[in-house]
């Protein structure tokens, strides 16, 4: 490499046939030096995948502890949330090779993984957030910025346990215009 510095310039060949330490050779120097020191790290780090669709339905199956999840809506979560933060996806993949090496396969352990695993209880709860909120972010009424990124609305998790007995919000359960006669015990007939 510091050959090779040599040969685009005439000066510096002069240096280098010299045997003068030139600036450009010093810095050239120390710069293939350093590049050369921060590889065993870069190389030896491991290298987490971000998390793809799939991956991050079957996480969030377990988080939520949802047999099934529609894969269309974790598609948008999983862009949501990474949306909101570009390193998301590989915090989503770390989080789900820690619950795998901790083999927990029940939410009711997970106050004890989040207590071992402080830094993945925010991943955590990001999605299982989405999921239950059917958004993502913070939404804001009283400012000009709003990062909450819609996922889901009728599938959002929040309204399964009144599915039965409650409407969905501005969802009707009745025909068209069901509720131009009111109910019989409101009139009296």
């Amino acid at each position: 490499m510091i050959s090779s510095l040599y040969e685009r310039t005439g000066h510096e060949a002069d240096g280098a046939a010299s045997g003068r330490l030139t600036r450009r050779h010093l810095l050239g120097s120390a710069t293939a030096m350093l590049a050369a020191a921060a590889m065993p790290a870069a190389v030896g780090a491991a290298v987490t995948q971000p998390l793809d669709a799939d991956g991050f339905t079957r996480l969030s199956q377990l988080l939520t502890g949802r047999e099934t999840l529609s894969p269309v809506v974790g598609a948008r979560a999983l862009a949501a949330l990474s949306q909101d933060d570009d390193a998301f996806a590989a915090q989503a993949a770390e989080l789900a090779q820690a619950i795998e090496a901790a083999g927990f396969s029940d939410m009711r352990q997970f106050n004890s993984f989040a207590e071992a695993n402080p830094a993945l209880r925010p991943v955590a709860m990001k999605i299982i957030s989405a999921w239950y909120l059917g958004y993502t972010g913070t939404p804001s009424m009283n400012t000009t910025k709003d990062d909450a990124q819609f996922v889901s609305y009728a599938e959002a998790l929040m309204y399964e346990p009144t599915r039965d007995a409650t409407v969905i919000p501005s969802w009707s359960r009745g025909h068209s215009n069901y509720w131009k006669n009111p109910p019989a015990f409101m009139t009296g007939k």
